[in-house]
């Protein structure tokens, strides 16, 4: 986590000092550092996947939920870090526009687990 902090730090540091005189070179830096601090989650990420399966096979839950749930995050990710850059380079309505369909596309994947969860609560007598 250490070499994570120092990564965004140094990078921060050398976007705002390019912004002065290199502007054209400061959201490369930026773009850089977002895919080396990604590149440094990986191990993490691989430790949470695996946690995840083992609890969905402890619970039973099919397969097919574990994706859903793998692609909700990813659009949440992407949706994010694309807002974030566009926000970085002035452009906040694009930034804006990146979160809403980031929104809609998690609406539309957890559909499936929706209509899972509604035919499970209509099957149950109260």
């Amino acid at each position: 986590m250490i070499k994570v902090v120092l990564i965004g730090l140094v990078a921060v540091f050398a976007v705002l000092l390019l912004r002065v005189g290199k502007p054209e070179f400061a959201m490369a830096v930026s773009l850089a550092a977002c895919v080396l601090i990604l590149l440094f989650a990986g191990g993490t990420l691989t430790t949470v996947i695996g946690d995840l399966r083992k609890l969905f096979r402890y619970v039973k839950l099919p397969e097919g939920y574990l994706k859903i749930l793998f692609k909700i995050l990813g659009v949440a990710y992407l949706a994010e870090f694309g807002s974030a850059l566009c926000k970085d380079a002035g452009q906040s309505a694009i930034s804006g526009q990146i979160e809403l369909v980031g929104k809609l596309a998690i609406l539309a994947i957890s559909m499936p687990v929706v209509t899972a969860l509604f035919e499970t609560i209509g099957r149950m007598s109260f």
